[in-house]
């Protein structure tokens, strides 16, 4: 039986632990799936002025994101990105004459979508989404 040193022993603990870690780690670092996105989508957006509900038709191309929100204040066209599960547009208002720009972003999760809306000069509101079937 062959003795071996307090050294080499504690060199092989560390190299053993650092296999068996680094496939978890690998795993934590992945970048999520992409998701597709195109189609109708229902947002649902809590404002001071109450809860307000929105169509977004989107088309989505690779990472590439177009469509509109339609409301009860008209159809407005869009513009962004798709970037695993980060999602990120923009669109225009017109607000009585005055454009106003909306940028959205969200993370995806399924069917559903959560994040948040920041108007041009006025704060950040939240909305939710989810999928029409």
């Amino acid at each position: 039986m062959l003795k071996e040193s307090p050294m080499k022993r504690a060199v092989l603990l560390v190299v053993g632990m650092l296999l068996a870690v680094a496939p978890a780690a690998a795993q934590g670092t992945s970048q999520a799936k992409p998701v597709d996105i195109t189609g109708a989508w229902q947002l649902t957006v809590e404002s001071p002025q109450g809860t307000m509900v929105i169509t977004a038709n989107f088309k989505q191309d690779g990472e590439t994101l177009t469509g509109t929100h339609v409301s009860e204040m008209g159809e407005s066209p869009l513009k962004g990105t798709v970037k695993g599960v980060d999602v990120e547009y923009t669109l225009t208002i017109d607000m009585g004459g005055q454009q106003m720009s909306i940028v959205h972003k969200a993370r995806v999760d399924g069917d559903t979508m959560k994040g948040s809306a920041d108007i041009e000069g006025m704060g950040t509101i939240a909305f939710t989404a989810k999928r029409k079937q």
